[in-house]
This record gives C-alpha cells, sequence and structure tokens, in this order.
C-alpha cells in the first residue's frame, strides 16, 4: 500500500502535536510495510513556480507552491512519479488544499481532523471573516467527498455526526499516538537550571499561549501551591520565552519558582517529563479542546501522576481508568488537586502506576498502526465519493 499524506506545513517542522503527528504515523507505518510520501503547502514566496524536494528519514517530500494545489497538477504529478493508492489529509489546511485534486482525479481521501476549524480561523474576529467563511465551505466539500473521516476524540465525533451530517460509519476516533519505545530507554533525569533535587516539580508541556489550553489557570493557581509547599516549582516546556517572562512578572515575588524552558525537543521532553512530580494539563472547557491533544499521549508515556482539568474525553481516558485527578476549571480547585498530589505520595504512586496501560490501549503507535491500516482499507474498498 501506499499513501501520500498532505500538509499544511513542513516535515519536519515545529515540535508541537499538529506537525510531530503525521510524522509519527508515517514512523508506525513503514515497519507495516506501507510506503508514505509527504506534500505540503509552500507558501512563501507566493510567486514561486516550482516544485522542489527533499527527503525525512528516507520518505519523499514535495513542496509544492500555491498554484500546485489550486490546479490539482501538484499531485498530479507526484501520481505519476510515486502512483499512491489514497490521500490521507493531516488538518483542515491538507484536506482543504488536496481536495481539489482528489476530487478531480478519483483519489479517495483520508481526512483526519486534529481540532475543529470553527475554534481556530480568525478566532479574533467577531462573526469571523471571509477566511473563516472559505475554510467552512471548503471543509464541507472535503467532507462530502472524504471516504474517511478521522476525529482525535469522541466530542468531535459527534459534532461530525450531529452538525456537519457525516454518517456514524465513515468517522472513527484514533487518538494521537506516540512512540512508547522512547520512554522505556534508561536515562538520567534531566537537569532543569533553577531545580534542585529536593524540589517538587509541577510540569506543563506545551504552547504557554494558546487560549484553549488554559495555561493561565495553572499560573493563577501558583501563588496557593507556592504558600502551601515551600520546595514547590513551576517548569513550564514551551514557548515563546516573552510569554514566560510575562507570567514571572505576574507572579511578583513568586517569579523567581517559575521556570521555562522554550524551544525543546521531542528527545529533550522525555528527558524533563521524568523530573516532574505531578504533570499538570488545565485546559479550557471549550470546542477546541474536544479534540484529545498529543500532549495527553505524553503524559502518560512519562508514568508520572497527572492532574487534569475535567473536560471531554479525559472523564474517560484519565478520570474512570484512575490514571488522572480530574479538577474543574477553577484555579482553586486546580491548586488544592496539585497539593493533594504532593503531598500524598500514595496518591500520587496510585496514579503514576495507571498511566502506562491506558498508553499502550489508546495511544501506542503500533496499535494506532493498525486502526490507520484498517481505516485505509476500508477508505479504498469504498473508493471516493
Amino acid at each position: 500500500m501506499r499513501v501520500l499524506m498532505v500538509t499544511s506545513f513542513p516535515i519536519p517542522g515545529d515540535y508541537d502535536g499538529t506537525a510531530m503527528l503525521p510524522i509519527k504515523v508515517l514512523r508506525a507505518l513503514r515497519p507495516r510495510g506501507v510506503e508514505v510520501v509527504v506534500a505540503y503547502l509552500r507558501a512563501r514566496p507566493p510567486w514561486s513556480r516550482t516544485i522542489g524536494r527533499a527527503d525525512f528519514e528516507a520518505t519523499p517530500v514535495y513542496e509544492l507552491p500555491a498554484w500546485a494545489w489550486a490546479s490539482g497538477l501538484g499531485l498530479k504529478r507526484i501520481a505519476r512519479e510515486w502512483p499512491f493508492d489514497l490521500v490521507h489529509a493531516q488538518h483542515y489546511g491538507g484536506a482543504t488544499r488536496a481536495h481539489i485534486a482528489c476530487h478531480r482525479y478519483g483519489w479517495p481521501m483520508v481526512y483526519e481532523i486534529h481540532s475543529l476549524l470553527g475554534e481556530e480561523v480568525e478566532r479574533d474576529r467577531l462573526g469571523r471573516g471571509l477566511v473563516f467563511r472559505t475554510y467552512r465551505a471548503m471543509e464541507q466539500r472535503v467532507l462530502r467527498h472524504a471516504a474517511a473521516v478521522i476525529a482525535l476524540g469522541e466530542p468531535v465525533k459527534q459534532v461530525l455526526i450531529e452538525e456537519k451530517g457525516v454518517p456514524t460509519h465513515r468517522v472513527r476516533v484514533i487518538y494521537p499516538g506516540i512512540d512508547l519505545a522512547e520512554y522505556d530507554v534508561p536515562g538520567p533525569l534531566a537537569a532543569i537550571p533553577g531545580i534542585r533535587d529536593d524540589h517538587q516539580v509541577v510540569m506543563y508541556v506545551g504552547s504557554i499561549v494558546h487560549p484553549n489550553q488554559g495555561v493561565p489557570v495553572l499560573i493563577e493557581a501558583l501563588p496557593e501551591i507556592f504558600s502551601a509547599a515551600p520546595r514547590a516549582r513551576c517548569v513550564l516546556v514551551g514557548g515563546p520565552a516573552e510569554a514566560g517572562q510575562a507570567y514571572r512578572a505576574q507572579l511578583g515575588p513568586d517569579g523567581d519558582r517559575l521556570i521555562v524552558l522554550p524551544g525543546r525537543t521531542p528527545d529533550q521532553v522525555v528527558a524533563l517529563t521524568r523530573r516532574a512530580d505531578v504533570l499538570v494539563h488545565p485546559r479550557l472547557a471549550c470546542r477546541e479542546n474536544y479534540s484529545v491533544q498529543s500532549k495527553l499521549a505524553v503524559y502518560l508515556a512519562a508514568g508520572r501522576p497527572i492532574v487534569a482539568t475535567d473536560f471531554g474525553d479525559y472523564q474517560v481516558l484519565l478520570g474512570e481508568t484512575g490514571a488522572g485527578l480530574l479538577t474543574p476549571v477553577e484555579s482553586g480547585a486546580l491548586a488544592r488537586a496539585i497539593l493533594r498530589v504532593l503531598a500524598d505520595p500514595a496518591l500520587a504512586a496510585r496514579l503514576a502506576a495507571a498511566t502506562r496501560p491506558v498508553a499502550e490501549h489508546y495511544f501506542a503507535m503500533d496499535r494506532n498502526a493498525d486502526r490507520y491500516l484498517d481505516v485505509y482499507r476500508q477508505a479504498i474498498a469504498a473508493g471516493p465519493r
């Protein structure tokens, strides 16, 4: 089987979940004998006429300018050089760009939705603007055409069925996977500037500025945590650095107890999470968080106690499994839950012990590879709509 994976960002790119997911998928498919080629939009310079090609871990990566997407000729050229069986479109950016060619040439498409479109595009504009309306119309065409749609959470699946009219049999939930072998390799705890061996580390991993991540809720909880736990320190693994400086200023005299580590690679994150006494995800209760993010896979693979706000699939993945302590989306409740874990070694041990089975069942890429292959086979059998 040959798969063309299309994205709206380069590979390799940033180390966030959206960019890392297709990399993890292609790495997991390779041992199954699936060949993958990648194509992405090169937006700059907009007048470029050339189609570029590079390689990433022996995977061909095509860089297509805007005209090559709009005409469908870019994917047609790839098909001549490298015939493929289906198109796996990552995020709404990849799906809307590839739809023209898939529709024109009859290629089955699998659309993997990282998060709901309506919560990301032009979020700062009241009523939304032309870009949002255009994307929404294009995505609706994608949903009618796609042979299968992959959602990263059960609430997203329900939105697709109930609001966007996608038949139930064409929607599958596959959580963002992770290579657990990366966490099985023994290694020392990461050295963190400003952190001593006797410090209790409250850690968050990911973007510290995206509104849906809820990092300000954690910052508001820190004074209560620092007051009750003198050895506690908070480490934010993510950027940008200037946002960390603003958070430190907000904490006033407690600002030196907040450490911000921007620009860390996935390998560095593995070592850093081993140092955490509690991993925190204070995400907000909003539609953009209907999708389960790669962050949770990282947290579970790290095998550390987790405290998270109670929303969406976290009730099933963390609450019912005992792999996490859930709280309302409120700084006081979050502070009390974190303090409870820091003060109760038995509770921390129970939470940590429950993480691995959840990671293996829902997030391990070796299992996810089988899930993707099942979707691919169904999509090829069904053909384009």
